[in-house]
């Protein structure tokens, strides 16, 4: 019986050293090769070298978020994708070459678009017009802040089909749907000497439609600006700008009802949306709205949520430690009048919240957050009465609580680190 097991485990062995030999496995070094690159993709990089072989360069646009040199994009709606490539041609004129792919796969030049000024600022893609297929759209870099708009329906059969919609100015673009009709519309940013608009463009008609609705005035820059949904569901755009010295400042648009409009617009002619600089609209209270801050100080700030008839209600309130680079959600007893406290030595800095009583007399210590960096941070963060709020590479959060009117699980759930994004308006 043995010897008839060892027959068994050598024939068996024999038959994958066999299979091994005859390729039927891959080898070790096929198993760490890189993958093959498509005879399409070769064929559609030889096209593009020519076009660099002739002087050109590749050229990425220089902002928003489709930033490739290539991109791959349908275009005309039949399921395929068009590739795109963003160069900048042998007297540095941005171009943006679009190839296409024939019956058997290969790629083939559909059409160069010229630009304009030095550079692609940004682009994007949308069915604009209702037809089906995405519209390209370009925003070409001119001089200062100024840029040229323009978009073009590819969706013909041959590049003769190419198709001008629209050519304005522009600071920046959004594409959305505003209105809920099913097809999306071009946002056009505009500021010039002190004042600023937004111009929704409907291109389904054989003529561009569009409307206005003016910014707050004496907004003097922009920072960011967003699409997003209201807190009664209705879709919007935020706009977020610089109010001269006086902080930020945020412009929210609505298109229900047939109606364009900047709802948070004032008989004072701007928005009551004033705060820091630096701080940006964000779903704070996780309903998938955005809320908007307001406060003159940037530690403390009132969310506010918005309706379709500009209507704000407050959400949450917030302390900001910026120093120590988290905030929290106020709640309980420190929703009221609270005063806080910040210390700060070697190793540990620490933030106590008194709940202020009749008169401005302090009623009492609620909690105390520290920020323990150095040695021993571990153990530090749950000494004396303190609890865990979070552990990052270089410091420990903890907390003590010192009233039964609050529970550390509201701490905990309360508390968030400061990131760059909700500074940078890059959400």
């Amino acid at each position: 019986m043995k010897k008839h097991r060892r027959s068994v485990v050598a024939v068996l062995l024999g038959l994958f050293m066999a299979a091994l030999c005859s390729g039927c496995l891959a080898s070790v070094e096929e198993l760490y090769s890189l993958p093959q690159v498509s005879e399409e993709y070769v064929q559609l990089q030889e096209l593009i070298n020519q076009r660099i072989e002739a002087g050109g360069a590749y050229a990425a646009p220089t902002g928003g978020s489709n930033r490739q040199s290539i991109q791959l994009r349908d275009l005309d709606g039949d399921g395929v994708a068009e590739a795109l490539a963003f160069l900048v041609d042998e007297t540095r004129t941005p171009t943006v070459c679009v190839y296409r792919q024939d019956e058997e796969g290969a790629y083939y030049p559909y059409v160069i678009i010229t630009g304009y000024g030095s550079a692609v600022a940004s682009v994007d893609y949308g069915d604009l017009n209702g037809d089906g297929a995405a519209e390209l759209i370009i925003a070409w870099q001119g001089g200062g802040d100024i840029r040229l708009l323009t978009v073009h329906a590819l969706s013909g059969a041959d590049s003769s089909v190419q198709q001008e919609l629209l050519s304005v100015d522009c600071t920046d673009f959004l594409v959305c749907d505003l209105d809920e009709d099913g097809v999306a519309e071009l946002l056009d940013l505009r500021l010039a000497d002190g004042s600023g608009s937004l111009v929704m463009y409907d291109l389904t008609g054989d003529e561009p439609v569009s409307e206005t609705a003016e910014l707050s005035s004496h907004v003097t820059a922009f920072r960011r600006a967003s699409t997003g949904v209201l807190a009664d569901g209705t879709p919007a755009v935020f706009v977020e700008s610089v109010l001269g010295s006086e902080g930020l400042i945020t412009d929210v648009f609505t298109a229900g009802d047939g109606q364009f409009e900047n709802i948070t617009m004032t008989p004072m002619g701007r928005s009551n949306t004033l705060r820091p600089d630096g701080i940006y609209s964000s779903d704070m209270n996780g309903d998938g709205a955005p809320e908007v801050p307001v406060g003159s100080g940037v530690d403390m700030l009132t969310w506010y949520s918005l309706d379709a008839g500009g209507a704000m209600t407050p959400s949450v309130t917030t302390y900001y430690n910026a120093s120590d680079g988290w905030y929290l959600v106020l709640t309980g007893p420190l929703t009221g009048d609270i005063l806080m406290e910040r210390k700060s030595g070697p190793g540990e800095s620490s933030v106590t919240f008194t709940v202020m009583g009749d008169g401005s007399a302090p009623q009492g210590n609620a909690l105390v957050v520290y920020t323990l960096t150095g040695d021993n941070r571990q153990d530090r963060a749950e000494a004396d009465g303190r609890f865990l709020l979070l552990q990052q590479e270089n410091a420990v959060y903890a907390a003590q609580l010192l009233t039964d009117e609050l529970t550390q699980q509201d701490i905990i759930d309360n508390f968030h680190l400061i990131y760059a994004e909700w500074q940078s308006g890059d959400l």
